[in-house]
């Protein structure tokens, strides 16, 4: 029988339990490893792929690798994030949820962790990922409501990316993020000896400026949704008679002290590097992408179709072997 004065093990966390806290969490060395290297593999990759088309295609211009420049890690960025700010005001004009739209913003960033954009165009990934985040988010919508709503052609654009996205997701769609835990502390500042005059004002800037601006950075993909929550109530305080209570509130309620200090200001300082694409910088990309993008890809090269008559009379292969 264990003594009282055994130590008592403490639980893990939900947090602490879930598919986020395991797989998707790095360092920001290890985030800039993992997208220089998928980079470097996506243009080896289109570069064998363009030597393939022109091979077995008669169009002598198939192959303008002189015209061609391919996208760097930075480029690549730059793309998404711009694409992610659409997502987000696509989000606003619809009246979706704070949480629906941190779950598409994630789903979006963590799909480009494993995939590039010379392979599948932001553009088309973003519907996808705002349509899955309906479902995971509990508003869903139907499909056919999905695009009317956004004024889409046909579901196709969406439908036929939802397996693939959904695999660069490791079918893990759950999404902890900072909104919920930045709900707990405003509840909780509230029940101790602060001055919450000007409260409500902060929370209404951590929920509308602060946490928005994090998901656009690497932030998310690094720290915990309550170091994020604390830390944007901290940024949100900033030149505000609130400021003097926050830092009461954190050497009074905080327990890890100087460690939790550095750690709120090691995310301002990243939140502070953010820095907005505006349009004329995403065309110039896109110009480039529409030059590189990889014609596997392409329903319309002579490689597309080549392997899909391939699969098709493997397929057919198969299905006589069984019969």
């Amino acid at each position: 029988m264990p003594s009282d004065d055994a130590p008592v093990k403490r639980l893990p966390s939900i947090y602490e339990e879930s598919s986020q806290y395991r797989h998707w969490r790095f360092s920001l060395e290890k985030l800039t490893a993992i997208r220089k290297e998928s980079n470097e593999a996506a243009v080896k990759r289109v570069q064998a792929n363009f030597k393939d088309e022109q091979e077995i295609s008669s169009d002598t211009t198939a192959d303008n690798s002189e015209e061609r420049q391919y996208l760097t890690v930075n480029d690549e960025q730059d793309l998404c994030l711009f694409f992610l700010e659409q997502l987000q005001t696509i989000c606003r004009h619809f009246n979706f949820s704070d949480v629906l739209m941190a779950t598409a913003v994630m789903y979006m960033k963590r799909f480009y962790l494993s995939n590039t954009v010379m392979d599948y165009h932001p553009k088309d990934i973003l519907l996808t990922c705002l349509f899955l985040a309906t479902k995971a988010e509990s508003e869903h919508m139907s499909i056919e409501q999905f695009v009317k709503e956004l004024h889409l052609p046909s579901t196709d654009s969406v439908l036929q990316l939802e397996f693939t996205v959904s695999q660069g997701l490791k079918f893990e769609f759950h999404v902890h993020h900072p909104y919920r835990p930045a709900y707990g502390l405003f509840l909780d500042m509230q029940s101790h000896n602060l001055d919450t005059t000007h409260l409500e004002e902060v929370y209404k800037k951590v929920k509308g400026k602060v946490i928005q601006q994090m998901l656009l950075t690497d932030l998310t993909l690094i720290y915990q949704p309550a170091q994020l929550a604390l830390a944007a109530f901290k940024i949100a305080s900033r030149n505000t008679a609130f400021a003097s209570q926050f830092g009461k509130y954190v050497a009074e309620r905080v327990p890890e002290g100087k460690q939790m200090t550095e750690i709120l200001d090691a995310i301002e300082s990243l939140y502070n590097k953010y820095k907005r694409i505006d349009s004329g910088e995403a065309r110039a990309i896109d110009r480039r992408l529409r030059l590189c993008t990889n014609p596997a890809k392409n329903p319309n090269s002579t490689l597309n179709k080549k392997r899909a008559a391939e699969d098709d009379e493997e397929r057919q292969r198969k299905k006589q072997a069984h019969e």
